[in-house]
């Protein structure tokens, strides 16, 4: 399991500041086998070959 918390840019526009969410406190689950990690990775790289290197 990943868990992917989402924040700063993530967050809502009107919750700025003090206002803001906790860095921990939205997140998403996502569950997969190691199988299926290693080929979204690998599709991941062949997604970003077209472009350059910075």
């Amino acid at each position: 399991m990943i868990r992917i918390h989402l924040s700063l840019e993530a967050s809502s526009p009107w919750q700025q500041g003090e206002d803001r969410a906790d860095i921990y406190q939205y997140f998403v689950e996502v569950r997969a086998n190691t199988e299926a990690l290693l080929q979204a990775a690998d599709q991941w790289d062949l997604d970003l070959a077209p472009f350059p290197t910075r």
